[in-house]
């Protein structure tokens, strides 16, 4: 049997695997740890952490000294900033036994300055060189074995997601009590002479090292005052660290041949040639592919041959035989005639087996499937990181960083989802900012979709530029003013660039239905108490009450028919489904593009609502949500007057 404490229980080793973002560590702590997995949010942050015991057969059970525990730490790029994620990775650190460093191959440059400040804090400590199979498809020659010897430890060559060289990984973990190879690295003597006063106080070497590196909570944790120059000493070990990475890189890396997809890549971050890029991609995307094709000639081909062509009418048919069908009355029929206000109700002109089924699955779901295939595209490509360091410099006047770009872009899938997401973020200012420009500025998927096909229907180009025009400028402006007067800092973009590549189709389809799916089991249910509560509305009479009192504003302050106010009340439940209420009604160019971009401006969903409270609170989501009417229609009513003179 194994080794045992004074209970009688075996020793529970704790492993952190550490490593920069996007280097495979996921995919190792899933090898290792399968179905025996805990996620919890670190305390005093909004980061998730994994962490689950290595998976060991009966027989590895038995034999085995110790027990192991696998915490997969959030993907940093070193441990001395202290962004929520830096901070749950250097505790785990400080308390692992073992640290299991994964890196990529295909970015040592980026990566390897982590592994020096790992290998500098004296822990026993192993090597994965993850992403062989990229290195080779991008024509790297690299000396590992090399640069393992010149960090004085050992390591594990590994392509994660074909589960190449994670069973050796099992068995070094296994193997651990009479293991060499687990061991501490070289450290550098330049590195020590700076954290060696502190080593005397504190006796813990990595404790000691991020204390020389100006930790200011370990230091008053350890009641150590961090003297004037601290700051300036932590940029001097950086430089030496950064000059080791660079020499290591010089001898042991080498590119045999640059292929045109690096060239390509190379070009997309040039500031000029990639700006024009970034137009044609968003032109292409939202214009031509979501506007032109999916929302103009996908969404009409299925509504007007198929769903109501065949489906509506055979439904009503079906359900006239029990139940009359007022489809024009709007007046009390819930109190006058019971049996035709469930006819209505069911298959009436906003019932909910008739109106509900064809948004759902002849605008609602091409839209969505449309959106979310072209993003696919646009992330397997490795567009999109490369996107976040064209608009760095931009956010940044705006207080984020380049890092906002991935919330802002999911917003055009789900704004609630990338609400959630602005948790990445490091600062609460940047949480703050982004949440709010995803709440008044960007279209989820299928509201975008079906008012990219209205826009493109009605005039072409000129009512989408200036739809898109206005937004852009609201968003400018929004952010310009926030940045002023919320308090704090935006925190430092670094990104990892991956290669371009062609996208794998088989890939992208699966990305695209999962995310759809997702998508429309939560819309789903929404939509028919939308319609349930719309349908109720009608033949209640509230409806039409509703709508005439709500008929100076339309009329006067934005220049719309009083019927569009139907829009606003189902876009306070869903957004998509408000800009669905705008297909059946007639407008001039003036008044839908005025239209699309208020409903664009609206207020922010039910849903999204409730997760801007739990992220942030009541009173910030409710002075969003009141911001965000009176933008609108102060807007909408500028840009009604001023559409006169261009349409």
């Amino acid at each position: 049997m194994g080794i045992t404490d004074k209970l009688g229980k075996k020793k529970t080793i704790n492993v952190a695997l550490v490593g920069n973002p996007n280097v495979g560590k996921s995919v190792i702590f899933n090898f290792l740890t399968e179905s025996y997995v805990d996620v919890s949010n670190y305390p005093g942050t909004t980061i998730e952490v994994s962490k689950g015991m290595l998976k060991l057969s009966e027989k590895e059970a038995e034999l085995s000294s110790y027990n192991f525990e696998i915490v997969d730490t959030p993907g940093v790029y070193s441990v001395s900033n202290l962004s929520e994620e830096e901070l749950a990775a250097r505790d785990f650190i400080l308390n692992a036994d073992i640290i299991i460093n994964v890196i990529s191959v295909v970015s040592l440059d980026r990566d390897l300055f982590l592994t020096k400040q790992l290998a500098d804090m004296g822990k026993p400590m192993f090597l994965i060189f993850n992403q062989l199979d990229e290195a080779k498809r991008r024509n790297l020659s690299i000396d590992l074995e090399n640069i393992a010897e010149h960090l004085g430890l050992e390591f594990i060559a590994a392509s994660a997601v074909k589960k190449e060289g994670l069973k050796d990984l099992r068995k070094t973990l296994i193997n651990f009590a009479d293991n060499a190879k687990i061991k501490p690295g070289k450290i550098s003597k330049a590195v020590d002479n700076f954290s060696a006063p502190y080593q005397e106080m504190v006796l813990d070497r990595a404790t000691a090292l991020l204390i020389a590196e100006a930790d200011a909570d370990l230091a008053k944790k350890n009641d150590i005052v961090l003297p004037p120059e601290a700051l300036q000493r932590r940029k001097e070990i950086y430089e030496i660290r950064q000059s080791e990475v660079h020499s290591l890189i010089d001898d042991n890396v080498a590119i045999l041949e640059m292929k045109w997809t690096d060239k390509l890549g190379d070009l997309i971050l040039n500031p000029y040639l990639g700006s024009i890029i970034a137009v044609v991609v968003v032109y292409s995307f939202l214009f031509l592919f979501l506007g032109v094709f999916v929302a103009g000639n996908v969404v009409d081909a299925l509504e007007n041959n198929v769903f109501k062509a065949y489906y509506e009418p055979f439904v009503r048919n079906v359900v006239s035989m029990v139940f009359p069908i007022d489809a024009s009355s709007m007046a009390n029929l819930a109190f006058t005639k019971p049996m035709t206000a469930i006819g209505t109700l069911l298959a009436g002109d906003y019932g909910v087996l008739t109106l509900t089924i064809t948004y759902l699955y002849a605008l609602l779901m091409p839209l969505v499937l449309g959106f979310y295939f072209g993003l696919a595209l646009l992330e397997d490509s490795g567009y999109l990181p490369r996107l976040a360091v064209l608009t760095d410099g931009v956010l940044s006047s705006l207080g984020m960083n380049g890092r906002a770009i991935i919330p802002l872009i999911l917003g055009g899938g789900c704004v609630t989802m990338a609400t959630v997401t602005t948790r990445l973020l490091s600062t609460e200012k940047e949480r703050l900012i982004t949440m709010v420009l995803l709440g008044l500025t960007i279209p989820c998927s299928a509201q975008l979709g079906v008012i990219q096909g209205l826009l493109t229907n009605i005039g072409g180009f000129m009512p989408w530029l200036i739809w898109g025009g206005t937004l852009m400028i609201v968003f400018i402006i929004t952010g310009f003013v926030m940045n002023k007067l919320v308090p704090g800092d935006c925190g430092h973009f670094i990104s990892d660039i991956p290669p371009i590549r062609i996208p794998q189709l088989d890939n992208v389809f699966q990305k695209t239905w999962t995310r759809s799916k997702i998508f429309l089991d939560e819309a789903t249910p929404a939509f028919f108490t939308a319609a349930g509560l719309v349908a109720s509305l009608q033949v209640t009479g509230l409806l039409q009450s509703i709508i005439n009192f709500c008929e100076p504003l339309m009329e006067k302050v934005l220049l719309l028919p009083k019927d569009v106010t139907l829009s606003f009340i189902l876009g306070m439940v869903r957004r998509d489904f408000g800009a669905f209420g705008l297909m059946d009604i007639p407008l001039n160019a003036a008044q839908l593009v005025t239209v699309c971009v208020v409903l664009t401006l609206f207020v922010p969903c039910i849903a999204t609502v409730a997760v801007m409270v739990k992220e942030k609170n009541l009173k910030t989501a409710a002075l969003i949500w009141l911001s965000s009417w009176a933008l609108a229609l102060g807007i909408g009513a500028l840009l009604a007057r001023g559409l006169l003179f261009v349409f």
